[in-house]
């Protein structure tokens, strides 16, 4: 695709941040760079935290007016000032045209995406835990009011869903679909250990698991896991992002805490396999995790996509092999993939799509319930406690993620992960325990709210008649 063409006739499109860190960040320092992106506005809790956003952006202080009323704003839009705000109801009424939702945190990411739809803004959202919550809601929410709810190129849902399109467009069979871990497991050799996030783990024995002999692929990476078992393997926002996937796409897991092995990147396409062709999966069309180990010297998965295919055509695929394309031991499939994503400063070419042409990054109509991320605990939690979402990656001590096909908030039923922050734990829960409605007192929260309404919009996964569906979005 010529993108140049692609977007030729368009307008200048308009974009409110919200959340000023690292993702918000680099749309606005991107849209200073392109001809097709304004980003005159930046909202975090600390409006002089989005100012200074802003400045990194390369705008200078006499460019920038600090917001705390609708008349500031509207005054300083006025006067070509660059804003910043502590909340999207101070912006809300100024003519941009479409939301970044990147603040991180899953009830205010709600409660802007929805008052955005409202305002007849379209929404982009990067704020993947609430996506993972209500995602079906908001993306028929944005098309009830004439707008599009889309994922972003930059986090990995938006660039899977478009390599696993393009595979499909292409008459591909897709056996698997995904990511590599947010941070590679890189070997030493001459100490002996493996180095992840910063931190360093023995990995004595290594060296006589790092090549696969054929045959004995499954056995070599079972005793690879073991063997680095003291580095978390699957996270949250892995899962989390999984999800999102899964139900824009109709991809699904192979077992809900996924196989998340520790794989050199030309393994994958034997390991990401059915069994009848030596791999671990089930069946086809399953999404999946790996752990990209490496040495030094070789090149990061950098958190990229990928899709591994069936290869149909022996001749065409021993010709892209010697091309350099990866493919299995029994050269019966093969890995396409990107190995990269780029966080804000690639997503404004979803902005451009949704705004000029049009187009949603993620899966449009076709997005529904069809799976949640859920939790298990992995420690005994006693009635009384509270539980606290922490950290970078938003996870909650002593729970695990997995995929479990969706159901509404029922007493029996798994509570969605994003709306345990907060929760009030009622009674006691043991470890392996998966955690039910029946265990806890929900907070109310916008997210609460708009996932009952999800619930009552896609009763049971059945089609539902229209009025039905008026009514639970208004």
């Amino acid at each position: 695709m010529n993108y140049l063409q692609h977007f030729e006739k368009g307008k200048v499109v308009e974009a409110c941040i919200a959340g000023a860190g690292d993702f918000g960040r680099g749309v606005l320092r991107q849209a200073r760079q392109m001809e097709k992106l304004s980003a005159r506005i930046a909202i975090d809790i600390n409006p002089e935290k989005a100012a200074e956003a802003l400045r990194h952006a390369g705008i200078s202080d006499a460019q920038i007016m600090v917001c705390h009323s609708k008349n500031d704003a509207e005054k300083a839009w006025q006067e070509g000032m660059f804003i910043a705000a502590a909340a999207f109801e101070t912006i809300q009424a100024l003519p941009f045209d479409i939301l970044v939702e990147s603040t991180g945190i899953p009830d205010v990411g709600a409660r802007y995406a929805e008052a955005a739809l409202l305002a007849g803004k379209h929404v982009g959202i990067a704020t993947k835990e609430t996506e993972s919550v209500v995602g079906p809601y908001l993306t028929r929410l944005a098309y009830q009011q004439g707008r599009l709810f889309t994922p972003l190129d930059g986090d990995q849902p938006s660039l899977l869903i478009g390599l696993l399109t393009w595979a499909r467009t292409l008459g591909f069979e897709i056996i698997a679909a995904g990511k590599s871990s947010e941070y590679d497991f890189i070997w030493d050799e001459a100490s002996d250990t493996v180095t992840c996030n910063g931190a360093d783990f023995p990995a004595a024995g290594l060296k006589e698991l790092w090549k696969l002999p054929p045959g004995q692929e499954r056995d070599m990476v079972e005793a690879r896991s073991k063997l680095l078992a003291a580095i978390p393997q699957i996270s949250v926002p892995d899962l989390c992002e999984m999800v999102n996937v899964a139900n824009a796409t109709g991809l699904r897991p192979d077992r809900p805490e996924f196989h998340a092995m520790v794989l050199r990147t030309a393994e994958v396409p034997t390991l990401l396999d059915i069994q009848s062709q030596g791999g671990v999966l089930q069946g086809l069309e399953r999404l999946e995790v790996f752990n990209c180990l490496r040495r030094p010297d070789e090149l990061s998965f950098a958190g990229g996509v990928f899709v591994v295919v069936r290869c149909e055509d022996p001749h065409v695929w021993t010709l892209l092999r010697d091309k350099g394309h990866v493919l299995s031991h029994s050269g019966n499939s093969a890995m396409i993939y990107l190995p990269r994503h780029l966080l804000g400063l690639e997503a404004p070419i979803s902005l451009l799509d949704v705004v000029i042409k049009g187009q949603t990054s993620g899966g449009g109509h076709a997005t529904t319930p069809k799976f949640d991320l859920t939790a298990r605990a992995t420690q005994p939690i006693k009635a009384g406690q509270h539980l606290e979402m922490r950290g970078h990656h938003r996870h909650i001590e002593g729970l695990r993620p997995e995929l479990h096909p969706a159901a509404a908030l029922a007493p029996g039923a798994k509570v969605p992960f994003y709306l345990l922050p907060g929760a009030h734990v009622i009674r006691d829960i043991a470890p392996n325990q998966p955690i039910t409605l029946a265990d806890v007192a929900l907070p109310e929260s916008t997210l609460k709210q708009q996932r009952e309404k999800q619930d009552q919009l896609f009763q049971q996964n059945t089609l539902v008649p229209k009025a039905t569906i008026d009514s639970a979005l208004n």
